[in-house]
């Protein structure tokens, strides 16, 4: 539990132009991380594990940090486990410190974004006079200091402590979900994972980054990139989807299809400008021989592939 994404204070002002919540020009182009950002995210988060940036919608509700002085210095941030928006977080730093963070020098990311002790919503909860879980049955109870339990009917666990805490039930944190054994199962089974959730396109991209092989810590997954020489051992893998199309690693961006490990682009059959809508790449059951396009808000199934 110890990835997060948190709000800086970089916005988009016009097109491709985004600037810093100070009034600075923003340079580095580089610190996005893949098809970063979307076209109609305005404001910018920060990942830990990968310490890119990453566009995102200025209403959804984050962690972030604040920078204390006008002028940085990597000891001048602090972490605000704080779900807010990103409106709703720069007028918090500007109140309490001096503006959302600014990384001018984006090496400075470097030194606050570590880890980093936040609530996550667990499935323990009030109902009536009794604490039960959402699933299942624990008498497991890991309060912290002078929690008594008693304060609200929600209950999260520290990230990084482990510790439970009585929460408003309105609000907004990161949650653990228990997922059924499917990604493990197939982990075991080799390095090409079908994902039976349905996700957009960049939730099955960010998904298949978290995967870890359980038999060698050197391999990472992307979207599936499919090359012809594989095309039929992936479509075979394609045929135990649950839905119709699942979701493959090609993006349109830039004017160019490309794939997102930097595989070799060799389907010369795509739309070389396709409608704003469709930018991403499906495989299908009913076409087994080629790859289409497809609406990258769309939820489908999606293929992991792990690589070196």
């Amino acid at each position: 539990m110890y990835d997060y994404h948190s709000w800086i204070g970089l916005y988009k002002v016009k097109t491709n132009d985004w600037k810093w919540s100070n009034g600075a020009n923003f340079y580095s182009y580089y610190v996005w991380a893949h098809h970063e950002p979307g076209k109609d995210e305005s404001c910018a988060t920060i990942y830990y594990s990968s310490k890119r940036f990453y566009g995102n919608n200025c209403e959804n509700s984050n962690f972030f940090y604040c920078q204390k002085k006008q002028h940085p210095n990597p000891y001048d941030y602090t972490f605000i486990p704080q779900s807010k928006s990103w409106l709703e977080a720069q007028q918090y730093c500007r109140s309490e410190f001096h503006d959302l963070a600014t990384f001018e020098y984006v090496d400075y990311r470097y030194y606050p974004v570590q880890w980093q002790d936040f609530p996550v919503w667990i499935g323990l909860h009030r109902d009536g006079e009794t604490w039960r879980w959402s699933t299942g049955v624990s008498d497991y109870r890991n309060w912290a200091l002078n929690e008594t339990g008693n304060n609200s009917d929600c209950v999260s666990i520290s990230s990084l402590g482990k510790k439970m805490a009585t929460q408003n039930c309105s609000d907004r944190f990161p949650f653990v979900c228990i997922r059924e054994s499917q990604d493990q199962e197939n982990l075991d089974q080799g390095n090409l994972v079908l994902v039976k959730e349905n996700k957009t396109w960049r939730e099955a991209l960010e998904h298949c980054q978290t995967l870890e092989s359980p038999y060698d810590s050197d391999m990472h997954f992307e979207l599936v990139s499919l090359q012809p020489e594989d095309h039929d051992s992936v479509m075979n893998k394609v045929k135990e989807a649950d839905t119709e199309e699942v979701w493959a690693g090609l993006r349109f961006l830039a004017g160019d299809w490309l794939w997102v490990n930097g595989a070799s682009m060799l389907y010369s059959h795509l739309p070389p400008c396709p409608p704003a809508e469709q930018h991403c790449s499906v495989l299908s059951k009913n076409d087994m021989d080629s790859v289409k396009i497809a609406d990258c808000s769309e939820k489908k199934n999606f293929l992991c592939d792990g690589s070196y």
